[in-house]
């Protein structure tokens, strides 16, 4: 298994950790990402679930702030950075939304 799918080398990982982690501290919350595998009739792909969640000190529960889901084959996504950049984008414009206060966060 491994040696088909060595497409995500260290310098990729490090490049992953950084996007996150900017994502993180630029939003000031953490993220929490799912990953499931779809099937249908057509086969199988990767559904990837993304939530915003408030910082909250000593391990309180954290409030959730919004969440977007992303269906990696009806993107055309084929890469982990591309799967989680588009991720990031679509939580940014929903945070930003928030912001504003132009619509209440939406449940993935």
């Amino acid at each position: 298994m491994g040696s088909r799918h060595h497409s995500l080398d260290l310098s990729e990982l490090a490049d992953v950790t950084d996007m996150v982690a900017g994502f993180e501290e630029h939003n000031g919350c953490e993220l929490v990402t799912v990953f499931t595998v779809q099937r249908s009739e057509k086969g199988r792909t990767i559904v990837l679930v993304m939530t915003a969640q408030e910082r909250m000190p000593g391990g309180m529960v954290a409030k959730y702030l919004a969440s977007v889901s992303v269906i990696c084959s009806a993107l055309n996504l084929r890469n982990w950075n591309s799967v989680l950049t588009h991720a990031m984008y679509a939580l940014d414009f929903q945070l930003a939304l928030l912001e504003l206060g132009h619509a209440a966060p939406k449940k993935a």
